[in-house]
């Protein structure tokens, strides 16, 4: 018996749905670039933005710089081209 106060997972974010339309779309290896290329570049933005206000005290931060620099060039070298 579910909670009235606990939301419908599938009314919030349908997984479901999300796979089906996952399926779909990996069927066309354009678009399944498309959608990887898009997760990578969002990741390395934000990472970007991470290292910034790492930079604001190099000295103290030094590892964590070192440590989202690696993770934006591992991030560059999984972006792939459209065959």
């Amino acid at each position: 018996m579910q909670s009235q106060n606990v939301p419908d997972p599938c009314a919030v974010l349908c997984l479901e749905e999300l796979e089906k339309q996952a399926r779909r779309l990996a069927n066309s290896t354009k678009t399944t670039i498309a959608a990887g290329n898009s997760v990578v570049l969002f990741t390395m933005l934000v990472l970007e933005e991470v290292l910034e206000q790492l930079a604001v005290d190099p000295i103290t931060n030094l590892t964590s710089i070192i440590a989202v620099s690696n993770s934006i060039a591992n991030l560059n070298d999984s972006i792939q081209f459209d065959p």
